[in-house]
């Protein structure tokens, strides 16, 4: 198939006209319920097609570096995700929305929101790539308040509200930063020269500063502690909102680390900084998440210890695993926050099943059974990585088999061994494919001072973990779980300092006309 350059120079442009026409469609107020309807299937048919062209466009046409909106194998496969979540999120917001009042708000802002998003990943350009940015935290913060009633969701805007500013002043300064020392506001240009310039081994203080911020901004971004009590808060917005955020917007931080990572790849400080935050972020979401009991907010603190395993794997260099995983963890979450209520059922029929005891044998028995399973893949495919990554792998897929333990049979427990494999299979295989994705960035050398912090991180939750469910009636672990229970307090604190700089008044009684909704609408 031959196509033009010139005319495929704008197909990067496809999407985020193709949603903004959409929000401007959507969003009138008028429509009746079936010329909305109508629209809304011509949108997502025109999604799929956008995104056919431009996969063609990107195959037949190479990179444009002065371009202000460019594709590169990354951009287009978060692109190609952006347009997936689109169209499973439309199909789900038909249903979930029908009976609303002004659901025109709704479509607006939510189409304007992945309008945003889509300008960040396809723009090559740094302004234009901040102002995205800001755009999506804008757009974002209206469909939080859909239910403006709601104290809750009011309160978790407001600390997002503010928390936004921050990451985007520090992304701002990152980028001027970057302008002062390359003289460029070309993302491909700056990367390029990263990439194959051997001086770039010593970074100057203003690429160094601009590093560390732009990994403040990501962890800013995806909600690591003490920042994440908002994203805990705003299960209170309608599910399709929890989707997007948790499946789509957070992962932002993410890829914004995959964007500048032929400079983070460079900067030692920024890699320590994101692997200390991080690190601790997702020991104590890992093990908070062990207390609740709510779907939806076991899946909120679950979004924390995911996107911080995902900075971290960032700061060691395994950008193609952050990929992947970025990948499915999108894919995981909006499956699960759309399918809340069935998970629910779920969850309540196994608690009613007998369970056995777990006990400390059985915790190690499957640590050792996964050690000799990946120890066995890795010798036969001669597969090498950091310690603590392994590490990593083993004990999580360790406190699967004893979860298995406790709540199934010989036969689940043997079914389990075998998703294990594939699990293993599914890492090394993803892996391996993303590394052709990715481009060659440098191979920053992993400190032993790193490693042995990881690995105690990965070995300290699995041990607590296990505490938890093997003695629970220990006196120790009734203090840790009532400490976990409140989330060590940080929110708390939080907060505090949020209405102390910024106060707000919430009135719990106040009623919108606009969308006047019962609060046990949105119950887990």
């Amino acid at each position: 198939m031959c196509v033009n350059f010139e005319l495929t120079a704008v197909f990067p442009a496809l999407i985020p006209l193709t949603l903004a026409i959409a929000s401007l469609l959507s969003g009138a107020s008028r429509l009746s319920d079936n010329t909305r309807q109508s629209i809304l299937k011509s949108i997502s048919v025109a999604v799929v097609i956008s995104a056919i062209l431009i996969t063609v466009c990107h195959i037949e046409k190479p990179e444009d570096s002065h371009a202000l909106l460019a594709m590169n194998n990354v951009n287009l496969i978060v692109l190609l995700l952006v347009c997936f979540m689109t169209i499973v999120l439309v199909k789900f917001s038909q249903r979930y929305l029908s009976g609303e009042t002004k659901t025109h708000r709704y479509w607006r802002w939510l189409f304007l929101s992945l309008t945003s998003v889509s300008i960040v990943i396809v723009s090559n350009h740094l302004l234009i790539f901040w102002l995205g940015w800001v755009s999506i935290s804008l757009c974002f913060h209206r469909l939080l308040l859909f239910y403006p009633d709601r104290p809750r969701a009011v309160l978790a805007a407001h600390k997002k509200f503010i928390l936004a500013r921050v990451s985007e002043l520090s992304l701002l300064s990152a980028f001027v930063l970057l302008y002062t020392q390359h003289g460029t506001f070309y993302l491909s240009e700056i990367s390029q020269y990263y990439l194959t310039s051997a001086s770039a081994a010593e970074l100057g203080v203003a690429e160094t500063v601009a590093a560390i911020l732009l990994a403040i901004t990501a962890l800013i971004k995806c909600a690591q502690l003490p920042l994440h009590g908002w994203l805990i808060q705003v299960v209170e917005a309608p599910t399709p909102i929890s989707a997007l955020l948790h499946a789509g917007i957070i992962n932002l931080g993410g890829f914004l680390l995959l964007s500048f990572a032929p400079l983070i790849a460079f900067s030692v400080d920024a890699q320590w900084v994101l692997l200390i935050i991080a690190g601790l972020s997702t020991l104590i979401s890992a093990l908070v998440m062990m207390t609740r009991i709510s779907i939806k907010v076991k899946l909120a603190w679950s979004t924390c210890a995911q996107m911080g395993l995902m900075l971290i794997e960032c700061a060691l260099g395994l950008y193609e695993l952050a990929l992947l995983h970025l990948i499915s963890h999108s894919l995981y979450k909006a499956y699960m926050f759309l399918s809340a209520g069935d998970v629910l059922q779920e969850y309540s029929l196994k608690q009613l099943a007998p369970q056995k005891n777990v006990t400390f044998l059985s915790a190690m028995s499957s640590l050792l059974l996964v050690i000799i399973s990946t120890y066995g893949i890795v010798y036969f495919t001669s597969y090498s990585g950091p310690l603590s990554v392994w590490l990593l792998v083993n004990t999580a897929l360790a406190l699967y088999l004893v979860s298995a333990v406790r709540n199934g049979t010989l036969l689940q427990f043997l079914t389990s061994c075998l998703t294990v494999a594939l699990l293993v299979g599914f890492y090394m295989g993803g892996k391996a494919m993303f590394t052709w994705v990715m481009p060659p960035v440098y191979a920053s050398t992993m400190f032993d001072a790193m490693d042995i912090w990881l690995s105690a991180l990965f070995i300290a939750l699995f041990l607590l973990a296990v505490q938890m469910r093997v003695f629970p009636q220990a006196k120790a672990t009734r203090t840790l779980y009532r400490w976990l229970f409140s989330g060590l307090y940080l929110d708390e604190l939080m907060t505090r300092l949020t209405l102390f700089l910024w106060p707000i008044t919430l009135r719990p009684e106040t009623r919108v006309e606009s969308n006047n909704q019962p609060l046990s609408k949105e119950t887990s």
